[in-house]
């Protein structure tokens, strides 16, 4: 299987998603995404890492990312959460307008700041309308869902202690760019978590 990332170059992803830029450096060669992704993680600021990494997956394929790492680092999940990460994966499954209604009624309402809710968020902005009305219809901006799937890893891994968040950055990473090449996308899970 090829890659499934669609940009060839890290700059299209920036060209794509101008608001990538506020958050993440440009890149000055002309790397691939999966290049950029390895040198922002080895740069001063390894989490853009995760930002980019976000946008230049496919919609569908980010919100897989986001849910197997978030599901391998987050063991403080609620019953409401477990809920929200099964109808995330039936989206990521089925890929249709149903199954992203249900995701987006589940976490309406819901109030907090975990990971699960995050995915869920990213999975419900993959389409549909801002406006609740149903007669003023505005499309769902389309960076959306990456910044849902980055603040999902981003809380996810800055909820472990100092000594667990490189190596589960490192590790997500690592998965998301194998997952990136047409492997398999593993649940990532940390040795030895320091949730302190």
């Amino acid at each position: 299987m090829g890659s499934r990332i669609r940009f060839t170059k890290a700059k299209q992803v920036f060209e794509t998603y101008p608001e990538l830029s506020e958050k993440v450096a440009l890149p000055t060669a002309d790397p691939t995404p999966q290049e950029y992704a390895q040198a922002l993680l080895q740069g001063t600021e390894p989490t853009s890492s995760l930002t980019f990494f976000a946008h230049a997956l496919p919609k569908r394929e980010a919100v897989w990312w986001g849910t197997k790492c978030v599901t391998g680092l987050d063991d403080k999940r609620s019953a409401e959460d477990e809920a929200v990460l099964e109808l995330v994966e039936n989206w990521v499954r089925e890929g249709d307008e149903e199954a992203r209604v249900a995701v987006h009624n589940a976490v309406e309402d819901m109030n907090g700041n975990s990971p699960s809710l995050w995915i869920g968020r990213a999975a419900s902005w993959s389409g549909g309308s801002l406006s609740p009305n149903p007669d003023y219809r505005v499309d769902m901006p389309p960076h959306l869902t990456a910044v849902g799937v980055n603040v999902a890893m981003q809380v996810a891994i800055g909820s472990l202690g100092p000594k667990a968040r490189t190596d589960a950055l490192e590790t997500c990473i690592s998965a998301g760019l194998s997952f990136a090449e047409g492997g398999v996308m593993p649940v990532v899970h940390v040795k030895g978590q320091d949730v302190t």
